[in-house]
């Protein structure tokens, strides 16, 4: 069974689903698709290196681990530089999302804003991105 991750609030979300795994098990491809009141928008994103999307992952333990605050703007930003979230806190948790089509220089992309509650919202996201993750 695909297992599927959606964050945010308000009618805006992030959704992270696995495509492709390395034969060591990690994800080197997720299909990841932005949905906001109007629009819609996805597509796979690849991370090549030899532990795959383990640092997505890391990202948002450390999002949650920092969830009273942290000075600065976290931010992940996938290999090919199709996928960037950037995180600030200002008693919730806002991410910036972009997502870009980087096999096109002059290519679509979108940028949309979600906010988590910075406890037990934020905390869950980090849980259930891990396990997809990391299996």
């Amino acid at each position: 069974m695909e297992q599927v991750v959606e964050i945010g609030s308000a009618g805006v979300t992030l959704t992270f689903a696995c495509a492709g795994r390395l034969p060591n098990g990690a994800v080197e491809l997720l299909d990841v698709t932005i949905r906001d009141v109007d629009l819609q928008a996805g597509k796979s994103v690849y991370e090549g290196y030899s532990d795959g999307f383990e640092q997505l992952a890391r990202f948002f333990d450390e999002l949650a681990q920092s969830w009273r605050g942290w000075s600065g703007e976290p931010v992940f930003e996938s290999i090919e530089h199709d996928l960037r979230i950037v995180a600030t806190h200002d008693g919730h948790v806002r991410l910036r999302v972009r997502l870009w089509q980087s096999t096109d220089p002059d290519g679509w992309t979108l940028e949309t804003f979600l906010r988590l509650d910075a406890g037990e919202q934020l905390t869950q996201a980090a849980k259930d991105i891990s396990a997809l993750i990391r299996g």
